[in-house]
């Protein structure tokens, strides 16, 4: 992303995935406020080098750098079971995957840290490896491949049949099957010397609202842009938790206690906006 965005008072980072279109449905930009578009991994790294003001962070990135990052306290991208776009495709079975050589997303920070603790909690070892987010590719040499986002709704929902050996396992469900809490994969977030303006938190619960009450046109339009049923995505897009509610924090406590050696959950802030 060469483009400067220096010139503009508050700078959005807004992730181009179709889990979040309910969040981002009638934001629209105005003086003052540019919008930046990215996967996570590139807005993670954006937000860290003060390219962007704000952003729905990676929680794992959140959590890793919680001494100068603050999240807003009611937004969040969560799921209680399957989320449907976090999977791991494979040819073994997952007790089999021992060992195993997984491709992962270059796109994801949050999915590869669940993916290693529920291989920890489960004493599997396996050679994790970064790929380009191709599922043909990253499976014709490796046992298995981490996909999130739309690709991998769209290829959980291809039914393809790799000779019939095919297995899919959404880590969002094998969390909540592993601790019974929803888990966090997204939060709000800016740097703590940097507090988002409350016209840009109004503008964002605003379109919420908006986006939430309308949603049967951002399925339409979601649905349309990435070739899949209204009725699939309308499954989907009802999956997701928005408004970071305490289970939802409980999750990510949880979560971080699990991915990161020392974490305190004291050491996490949130913005009193």
């Amino acid at each position: 992303m060469a483009e400067s965005y220096s010139g503009f008072k508050e700078r959005l980072g807004m992730v181009s995935y179709a889990n979040v279109a309910p969040l981002f449905w009638s934001l629209q930009e105005v003086e003052g406020i540019r919008f930046v578009s990215g996967v996570p991994t590139e807005l993670n790294q954006m937000l860290l080098s003060d390219e962007i003001d704000l952003t729905l962070m990676s929680s794992i990135e959140f959590l890793r750098h919680r001494g100068h990052l603050l999240a807003l306290p009611d937004f969040s991208v969560s799921t209680l079971g399957s989320v449907y776009s976090v999977m791991l495709f494979h040819w073994k079975k997952w007790t089999d995957l021992d060992g195993a050589k997984i491709a992962i997303s270059t796109d994801s920070a949050t999915s590869v840290a669940l993916l290693r603790v529920l291989f920890q909690k489960e004493k599997l070892k396996a050679d994790f490896r970064p790929a380009k987010p191709v599922l043909s590719e990253m499976l014709s040499s490796h046992d298995a491949a981490l996909l999130i986002g739309d690709a991998a709704l769209i290829e959980s929902l291809a039914k393809r049949k790799f000779d019939g050996r095919r297995h899919i396992t959404d880590l969002g469900a094998r969390w909540n099957r592993l601790t019974g809490l929803p888990f966090t994969f997204a939060v709000l977030v800016s740097k703590a010397d940097n507090p988002p303006s409350e016209i840009l938190v109004t503008k964002l619960r605003q379109a919420r609202e908006t986006g939430l009450a309308s949603l049967h046109k951002v399925v339409e339009v979601e649905a349309k842009k990435l070739g899949l049923l209204e009725s699939q995505m309308r499954k989907y897009l009802g999956n997701f938790r928005y408004y970071f509610e305490p289970a939802d924090k409980e999750g990510l406590f949880a979560f971080g206690r699990m991915a990161l050696p020392g974490f305190k959950v004291e050491d996490v802030r949130f913005w009193q906006l």
